[in-house]
């Protein structure tokens, strides 16, 4: 009965339905699921690094994978990114000047990265609020020579070493001035997209 009520109502005033309460369950939130545990691989011309977070809430740079390397990546809103510290709980949060810290209460200001896939296909998580890059300290960064400890490459947990080179060779062979720069018409060329997200070797 009730529900026959509700959609007289909802006929008589149709309007209304635009001010419903959706679920989190509905398709108008197709984000809101999509968690990716990845790690964030960046080097500086002579050493490979990992982002990670601390459980004091620092956040810095280590050569080994360890756990407070392992990041969840969700997605909120298309192109944009919270990540949080699966072992430590913590947030992944930049103030106004472009410090990193890791924080337990998430905060929209701080927390959220617009993820942006650069054109050497590493990926840039900028703060939409100050237009910051997430970056990993580094002195060397600031000499031409070194690349911005800003561009990482989110790859799976225990990823192998082969497997980086395998990434890093991958777009190293991408031909951006070709009309087929993903090689998908001559076979002769890479033959299909390769993502470091969804390729690992068994």
């Amino acid at each position: 009965m009730l529900f026959a009520w509700l959609l007289i109502f909802l006929v008589l005033f149709p309007s209304l339905y635009l001010c419903m309460h959706v679920p989190a369950h509905s398709v108008l939130f197709p984000f809101s699921n999509q968690v990716r545990e990845r790690l964030l691989y960046t080097d500086n011309g002579r050493r490979e690094l990992f982002l990670e977070i601390n459980a004091d809430g620092t956040v810095s740079r280590s050569s080994v994978q360890s756990p407070n390397c392992v990041l969840e990546l969700r997605s909120v809103k298309a192109g944009e990114t919270v990540i949080k510290g699966v072992a430590t709980s913590l947030f992944l949060c930049m103030d106004s000047e472009g410090k990193l810290r890791g924080q337990r209460d998430f905060a929209e200001k701080d927390c959220v990265f617009q993820e942006l896939i650069l054109e050497d296909g590493y990926t840039c998580f900028r703060s939409p609020h100050s237009g910051l890059s997430v970056s990993l300290p580094s002195k060397r960064a600031r000499q031409k020579h070194y690349p911005s400890l800003s561009r990482f490459l989110p790859i799976m947990n225990k990823q192998e070493e082969s497997q980086i080179q395998d990434v890093k060779q991958y777009i190293q062979d991408l031909n951006l001035d070709s009309d087929d720069p993903l090689g998908m018409v001559h076979e002769s060329h890479i033959k299909s997209i390769f993502s470091p997200s969804l390729h690992s070797k068994k």
